[in-house]
């Protein structure tokens, strides 16, 4: 009915027959959108194993060595991470220079991270013709090369890596403030032997910012792609496995090939360690061992596939017999 108006009023059953049918609508077209992803609770995601270069900036700066070491004995560590100096926030290097030869003072506080704990200690200074300095090294940045495991185009989210990034001299975790993944061209790889562990190089396209990070967690780093910066038109989508789909025995990796086009390899799972999560794997796959000798840096993050599912991707390598190294398994990436 209408009222003077011309407006249309609608009686409450009849308003509340209109919402509940407009919800199911709705949540029947979220339904369909939501679909291209999941299927049940199945959750489908884009496998990639293209090679791409890393860029970060950690959060402060990590203490890597000292020029003389007597009187930082029990104040600062290979390994810290310095946060502020005199309540000034540290963000690199240059800060760590600015800060000092703007308080000039033989003593600073500085505010660290260590093992997990915030920390405060009182450290001398070094004044060396009037240039005021601390008696170590330390590192704000940080490059590498990796593999990027899966795309959600849900999320807008990649998976890559499988592990933390580590500091190369101190092997500590590091704490990421904001990072970069690019492209890389000129691939070359460096192979792997018994006892001595391969390598891959390129060239980063550092104009060409393909994808964004700040996690660097226990499973690999994580973040947001560019748009248009893969192709997934020719890409399938593969379901994420659970735990209890992976099965000893044959499987396969993907993996850039001499050609920087990404391939399938053979594999086989040896061992799956249902606490750890943790997938002890072997290359098989003679055309890959030939181009790599088997696990090799940069290829941590190269995806797992088993019967037509994402399981896992590869994280560490054997020094001993590089044909051997270990996967995590996916769940433990994607959460």
């Amino acid at each position: 009915m209408q009222n003077r108006l011309g407006v249309v009023v609608i009686k409450r059953k009849q308003l509340i027959i209109f919402i509940l049918a407009f919800v199911v609508v709705f949540l029947g077209m979220n339904y369909f959108k939501l679909s291209d992803n999941f299927l049940g609770n199945k959750k489908y995601v884009y496998v990639l194993g293209n090679v791409v270069g890393i860029r970060a900036n950690t959060e402060g700066v990590l203490v890597l060595g000292y020029e003389d070491n007597i009187q930082y004995i029990d104040k600062l560590k290979e390994g810290d991470n310095i946060l502020y100096i005199n309540d000034e926030k540290v963000n690199s290097s240059q800060d760590v220079y600015d800060i000092l030869n703007k308080l000039k003072k033989n003593i600073v506080n500085i505010k660290f991270e260590r093992s997990g704990k915030i920390l405060t200690k009182s450290v001398k200074t070094k004044n060396e013709d009037g240039i005021y300095k601390l008696g170590f090294w330390v590192r704000d940045k940080i490059t590498g090369i990796g593999t990027m495991t899966c795309y959600d185009p849900e999320k807008n989210q990649f998976y890559a890596i499988g592990h933390p990034i580590y500091d190369v001299d101190t092997q500590q975790v590091l704490k990421i403030k904001e990072g970069n993944i690019y492209n890389i061209s000129n691939l070359e790889i460096i192979k792997g032997q018994d006892n001595k562990i391969g390598q891959i190089k390129g060239n980063f396209d550092i104009k060409n910012i393909i994808g964004h990070f700040k996690n660097n967690s226990n499973y690999g780093i994580e973040g947001n792609l560019n748009q248009n910066s893969i192709n997934t038109d020719n890409k399938k989508r593969f379901q994420v496995a659970s735990f209890k789909d992976i099965k000893l025995g044959k499987a396969t990796i993907l993996f850039a090939s001499k050609d920087n086009e990404v391939k399938s390899y053979n594999i086989l799972i040896k061992n799956i360690d249902k606490k750890s999560k943790i997938l002890e794997v072997e290359i098989v796959d003679k055309e890959l061992i030939n181009y790599t000798g088997g696990i090799i840096q940069g290829m941590s993050g190269a995806p797992i596939i088993q019967n037509d599912k994402l399981i896992g991707s590869i994280t560490y390598v054997l020094k001993k017999n590089p044909k051997k190294g270990f996967g995590i398994f996916i769940g433990e990436m994607i959460k």
